[in-house]
């Protein structure tokens, strides 16, 4: 059966050769031929209809027939549970079946969903959303503990307007602060801004 690999990390500097490798390996031990590898660098929790490699996937598949994606863990679709499920139905009713290396198990066998495949599939994503909640609620607790220690490094003094203006100026940093948990050096490349721009603009957004 011909497959194509589906591989994510959240930012720049790492990289997927990890993943790639192992789902390599484990096409190579079922007898699988793959024929493409999709390598993205990019937050989980940025919709994957917004990502440019799952519109990638998805045209690749249906002008080449594809009917297996490989994946390593469900945190690689994404890290919020709607998202996932979505993702997983697009693909089901395309007759596209995923193989996740973390169960070791396909999503979808002779046109027919397996039911341990889907219920883990929820049970993970949901975990994966949890787990970033609880990751943006300390950093928010870490900033109000900061400030309470007078250690975090808010806002200049200046007029209420200045600040506003400033985050007009920059409205593509701040919608990317308030949308995505990347990084801000991600969002530096993103946006050509400096790494200063955009830490000042995310000092502003919390102050």
């Amino acid at each position: 059966m011909e497959a194509i690999i589906w591989s994510r990390v959240s930012s720049q500097s790492q990289d997927n050769n990890r993943q790639v490798s192992n789902l390599k390996q484990a096409a190579s031990e079922k007898g699988w031929k793959v024929k493409r590898v999709f390598e993205e660098k990019v937050s989980g929790t940025v919709k994957s209809t917004e990502r440019k490699e799952f519109s990638k996937i998805l045209d690749y598949t249906e002008q080449y027939g594809i009917r297996l994606i490989l994946i390593s863990e469900i945190s690689r679709i994404g890290r919020k549970v709607v998202d996932v499920l979505n993702v997983v139905d697009t693909f089901h009713r395309k007759g596209i079946a995923i193989y996740v290396q973390q169960f070791n198990m396909v999503s979808m066998e002779n046109g027919k969903e397996n039911p341990m495949v889907m219920l883990l599939l929820q049970m993970m994503s949901i975990g994966a959303e949890m787990e970033n909640n609880l990751r943006k609620n300390r950093q928010a607790e870490g900033i109000a503990l900061a400030k309470l220690q007078q250690k975090y490094t808010g806002r200049a003094v200046g007029s209420k307007a200045n600040r506003e203006n400033q985050l007009v100026k920059y409205a593509d940093v701040v919608d990317l602060i308030q949308k995505s948990d990347l990084s801000i050096r991600r969002i530096s490349s993103i946006t050509g801004r400096s790494i200063n721009t955009v830490r000042k603009v995310k000092q502003l957004l919390v102050a």
